[in-house]
């Protein structure tokens, strides 16, 4: 599975789940989750970021500038998981249509997450040793985990670091701060952590490296 491969039907899933979305729209004249499709196309934002920009022979000195932008926007992927919480307030008779669509978009998001985060691990491992590489993707999902948080509890953006960036740096302290008093922000962060890292490196156990470069 060359990458081409995987870019051309990630970008099928995509447009069939876009459809899907569109679909529910036409028949039951519902747009309260047509926000998934936006969701999506910044889970796309990092994928695309690795894809071409991130190499095993990348500088240093470039690598730096452009993980930071890819970890600014990492988040948004993964998060893609969380919309599940929406099902809540689907109508009975559109439950199992939207757990379907809800389950869909967050697998694309998930796959599109894990496959950067592959590219960058591919990266460390060239570059730091085993152990550093490894600590360095948890320590990835941590971060991006608080990422997600800060998104769907907080409803932060990626790019409120350049609009708002004195605001969140307060708000970013404040939780960090009661991080440990405020019982979900410590909770979900642990829990999705797990579940990403255990995600990856499921993911990574059945993925060839030289098919996915």
């Amino acid at each position: 599975m060359e990458s081409k491969k995987t870019t051309k039907s990630l970008i099928l899933l995509s447009i069939i789940a876009i459809i899907f979305n569109l679909t529910r729209l036409e028949i039951w004249g519902t747009s309260n989750l047509l926000y998934l499709t936006w969701n999506l196309f910044l889970a796309w934002i990092p994928y695309l970021i690795s894809l071409y920009f991130i190499r095993k022979d990348t500088r240093v000195d470039y690598f730096i500038p452009i993980f930071i932008v890819w970890l600014l926007f990492f988040p948004n992927a993964p998060y893609l998981v969380t919309d599940v919480l929406h099902i809540v307030s689907s109508s009975p008779a559109l439950l199992w249509y939207d757990s379907l669509l809800l389950f869909f978009f967050g697998w694309i998001g998930l796959f599109l997450g894990m496959l950067s985060l592959f590219r960058v691990h591919q990266y460390l491992k060239g570059h730091l040793n085993h152990l550093l590489s490894e600590i360095s993707v948890f320590i990835i999902c941590v971060i991006s985990s608080f990422g997600v948080y800060l998104g769907r509890f907080e409803r932060w953006n990626s790019w409120d670091i350049l609009v708002h960036p004195i605001q969140l740096i307060r708000h970013f302290f404040y939780i960090s701060i009661n991080f440990t008093h405020g019982g979900v922000p410590l909770m979900f962060v642990i829990v999705f952590t797990v579940f990403m890292y255990s995600v990856y490196k499921t993911m990574y156990a059945f993925w060839d490296v030289k098919q996915i470069e």
